[in-house]
Parts: C-alpha cells; sequence; structure tokens
C-alpha cells in the first residue's frame, strides 16, 4: 500500500475517532464538557430584621470605658460605610435622620497572649537496621503555643424618629486561635500545609491567606468587623454573590436562558423537557430545575415565596441526588438551600418575639361608675360612721354607702380607689413586682423564651434596671436579647398596681 494512502487512512480514522468522542461529550449530561465548565452567579437578598423604608439613618456608638472610645470610632465608620455599601439607597444624615442606630461598646479585651506547651507526635530517626537502614519512630516532642484572644460586646438598638424601638440585641464578637510559636502557624494546620508554605512564597502564589497571629489592631479589626457583620442584616437587606455551576451536554440550548438571566423561562423549558432515558443522564436536569427554582427565591420580593421556591429547589436537588448519588456537585446546593432556610425561619422567630415584646397589653376597664340595678346598697359598717341627724354626711361615708362594692370592683380593675367599709378579705393583695433578678432566675432555670416574655409583657408591675450595668448583669445572667428587647418595651408602659387592704 502506498505511504500516502496509509498516511490518509490514518488520518481519517483519527478524525472520526475525535468526531465520535466530540459528539459522545457533547450529548452526555454532566459539569465538564471537553474541559469547560459553565458557571453563573446568583445573587441572594437576605431580608433585614426590619421593614425600614427611609433613606436617611444616624450611627450614634459609644463606649462604657472611655479608653476604648478609638474602637467606638472605628465601629462607627465602618458601619456607615457597610450600610450604604449594602444599601445604595441610604445615607447618613446628622440632621434628619429617619434611623437612628445607638450602640453601646459594653465591653472590650484583648488579654495577653497565654502560652503553653501540648505534646505531639512526631516521626525521628532511630537506630539502624540489621541492614545498616536508618529507621523512624514516632516519638512525642513538647511543642510550644500561645493562644491569641480577643472580645468585643455591643449592645445595639435601633429606633424611628419618633423614638420607638424596632429592634435590639446583644452584639458579641469572639476571637480565640492558637500558633505554635516557632512557626507562627496555627494549631489546626497541618505539618504538611506548614512545610508546603515556603514553596508557595517560591513559586509565587498571588493570593495566599494570611499566616501568623494577629497583631493588636489586626484582633480589633477582626472583631469590630463580626459585630458588623451581625448588626448591618437587621437593618438593611443584603446582597451575597454565590457561584453556581449548571450542567451541560443536551442542557446547553436552555442554559442560555439562565445565563440571561430568565429564570421563569428557563424553569419552563427544563420542565417541559422530556426527561432523558437514562436516570443519572436526567440527574443533571433536575439539578438545573433546582438552580432555578434557588435563583428565583432570591429574587424574590416575598419571604413566604421565598420558602417554597427554596423548598422547591431541595426537593429537587434532593432528586438529583438520588438519580445519581457519587456526584460530588449535587451535595453543596443542598447546603446552600439549607443555610438560607434557616436564615429565614431565625428571622421569622426573631420578629415574632419582638412583636410580643412590644405589644400593647390591653388596657384595665374602667371601673363602673354607678352600680348594677340588681346591686343593693351595702349596709353601713357597725363601727363605721353613722349619719346623724340634722348634718351632712361625710365624703367618705357618701362614697361608700352609694358605691358598696363598686369600689372594690374598681380596685380589682387595678384602679385607685379607696377600699369600701365592707370586709377586709375583698380587697386583693398587692401585685408582685418583677425585677431583673427574677429574670435571671427564670433564665437560669432554663424557662423557655417565649414564656419569660409572656410574663413580662403581663406583669402588672415591673422594676427593671435597664442601666449599662443592668444590662451587663442580665447578659451575663444569661437572659437572651429577645427578653432584653421584652423588658425594655415594658419598661415603657405604666405599671398597673393594686392597691393593698387598708391603702389610702
Amino acid at each position: 500500500m502506498p505511504r500516502a494512502l496509509h498516511t490518509h487512512r490514518f488520518r481519517s480514522i483519527i478524525a472520526v475517532g475525535f468526531c465520535f468522542l466530540f459528539a459522545r461529550g457533547i450529548s452526555a449530561q454532566g459539569f465538564d464538557k471537553l474541559g469547560m465548565k459553565k458557571k453563573i452567579t446568583l445573587h441572594r437578598k437576605l431580608p433585614a430584621v426590619i421593614h425600614f423604608t427611609g433613606t436617611t439613618f444616624q450611627v450614634e456608638v459609644t463606649s462604657r470605658d472611655p479608653k476604648h472610645a478609638d474602637v467606638a470610632a472605628i465601629l462607627k465608620d465602618r458601619l456607615e460605610t457597610e450600610l450604604s455599601k449594602s444599601n445604595p439607597h441610604l445615607q447618613a444624615d446628622e440632621k434628619s435622620p429617619e434611623l437612628i442606630i445607638t450602640c453601646i461598646i459594653t465591653s472590650f479585651d484583648q488579654p495577653p497572649d497565654d502560652h503553653f506547651v501540648k505534646n505531639e507526635t512526631v516521626m525521628a530517626k532511630g537506630a539502624p537496621n540489621a541492614q545498616g537502614k536508618q529507621q523512624s519512630k514516632p516519638v512525642e516532642v513538647p511543642v510550644q503555643y500561645k493562644k491569641i484572644r480577643g472580645s468585643l460586646d455591643v449592645s445595639y438598638e435601633a429606633r424611628d424618629r419618633n423614638h420607638h424601638t424596632l429592634d435590639a440585641k446583644n452584639v458579641p464578637a469572639k476571637y480565640s486561635e492558637d500558633f505554635e510559636v516557632a512557626t507562627n502557624q496555627p494549631a489546626n494546620k497541618s505539618s504538611l500545609e506548614k512545610m508546603q508554605d515556603p514553596f508557595k512564597r517560591i513559586w509565587g502564589k498571588k493570593k495566599e491567606e494570611p499566616s501568623g497571629p494577629p497583631s493588636p489592631s489586626e484582633l480589633r479589626d477582626k472583631l469590630v468587623n463580626e459585630a458588623i457583620d451581625q448588626i448591618v442584616p437587621r437593618i438593611t437587606i443584603t446582597n451575597e454573590a454565590i457561584e453556581v455551576w449548571l450542567a451541560r451536554g443536551k442542557l446547553d440550548e436552555a442554559n442560555k436562558s439562565a445565563e440571561g438571566g430568565l429564570w421563569t423561562r428557563y424553569l419552563e423549558q427544563l420542565e417541559q423537557m422530556t426527561p432523558f432515558p437514562k436516570t443519572k443522564d436526567d440527574s443533571y436536569r433536575l439539578y438545573d430545575i433546582g438552580v432555578a427554582y434557588e435563583a428565583l427565591a432570591y429574587q424574590s420580593e416575598s419571604e413566604d415565596a421565598a420558602k417554597k421556591s427554596l423548598q422547591e429547589a431541595a426537593i429537587n436537588y434532593g432528586k438529583a441526588v438520588d438519580a445519581k448519588p457519587d456526584e460530588k456537585n449535587f451535595l453543596e446546593p443542598q447546603k446552600r438551600i439549607q443555610t438560607a432556610m434557616s436564615y429565614l425561619r431565625k428571622l421569622e422567630t426573631e420578629r415574632k418575639a419582638f412583636e410580643a415584646a412590644n405589644a400593647q397589653p390591653a388596657k384595665p376597664e374602667a371601673a363602673a361608675s354607678t352600680p348594677p340595678a340588681s346591686a343593693a346598697p351595702a349596709p353601713p359598717a357597725s363601727k363605721g360612721p353613722t349619719k346623724i341627724a340634722g348634718k351632712t354626711p361625710t365624703k367618705a361615708s357618701t362614697t361608700a354607702s352609694t358605691k358598696g362594692s363598686a369600689a372594690t370592683d374598681t380596685t380589682a380593675a387595678g384602679g385607685a380607689a379607696k377600699p369600701s367599709n365592707g370586709p377586709a378579705k375583698s380587697a386583693k393583695p398587692p401585685a408582685e413586682v418583677l425585677t431583673n433578678d427574677k429574670v435571671i432566675r427564670m433564665s437560669k432555670e432554663k424557662v423557655d423564651e417565649a414564656s419569660i416574655i409572656a410574663t413580662i409583657h403581663d406583669a402588672p408591675v415591673v422594676d427593671f434596671d435597664l442601666s449599662v450595668e443592668g444590662n451587663i448583669a442580665l447578659t451575663r445572667g444569661g437572659v437572651s436579647s429577645n427578653v432584653l428587647a421584652a423588658m425594655r418595651a415594658r419598661a415603657k408602659q405604666p405599671n398597673h398596681r393594686t392597691a393593698s387592704p387598708g391603702s389610702t
């Protein structure tokens, strides 16, 4: 056979084989088609705790300890910046703010490094064996470590322009990390990672995680940023970018709608598509349906609609996993859905607790000015004042004779009427005063939060200490932020005392 013809046939076989492999790669479903993956970005909008529709806000930050004034100033500047960054419609306005955000730094602590020794197992050279080869054996050696710690506690409150509390919470930020003294590497970093770090620097890695313990100023910044990350989502909707893979193959045509952000159309295309004959292939279609529902959930303005879309996304992601359990890319989306659902459930719980804490108690019914028609006038007491002929009865005796038991009813309703001359046992004992200590005791006895808030809401008489010191004592006593909010709301309402026997 001529050499040229042989070469031509060989090239034809190679070309046909390549086309076959290429067509097979395109038709099969998956994430990586001939080394090409398709990734899109979803923007997850997380709703805020409060419903604030205004545009101007003011941030006030103070510190209980004057020596932490610099931390207060940093917290104020960064909180203003992050709020404006998260919501471009918001702007700081010191003159006429529609929302007033107050933060008090109740504690800030950066204790000295705590040095300690921990025994670790390493491989060391041992005695040579019979053949003269060096052997390694595990030995325990003491390793020096230092613990870096820091904490920041912030009492946060958001109020409208009428000074009505919209949200309140104690915000804790904590840092604790162990570092090896010799290498300055975190204790949770493996020996292999510690060894590889110098090679990463040699090969010029452009992006490397910072190593070593934070300096005091870096630790302060970490704590401030952690506190801000907890406060901002309570005030405004936050937008989080999430990168998501799209399954490919015969799904590429429909994926064009996803790339254009046409999620409703994308969902319709996938659901109307004939399922693939092979279950493993169809798992990718189900996965993409989950992506469509997830994207619609993040775009939804209604929290109820978002929950329904997230549930549908979870169902389809679950079906994809069932159809192809060995596909690792099916697992991460389920974690995202769980995170989003947990956030919405927590948000709903906090809102309900805050609304319950700030609900106005029912006003006591006013005492009747005249006794019911069926009521008979009370007889005069044997030792009480009697009417003397030719004289006008006293005001007290007139009240007792005309109102009778109505005076007692007034007292029972929470009024301040004087007791009648009837039997003393008809008057109720004074109401029990609810104090900080009793709230702390309920918290320590593991009474559920809803019951504590209900007790605070229904208490006729409260005497709370909600000063800075009082707040610190309550927090240390295990009182939650929702209970503290209920205490603040109840303290702003008048007490409804029950008159004690013999009071005037």
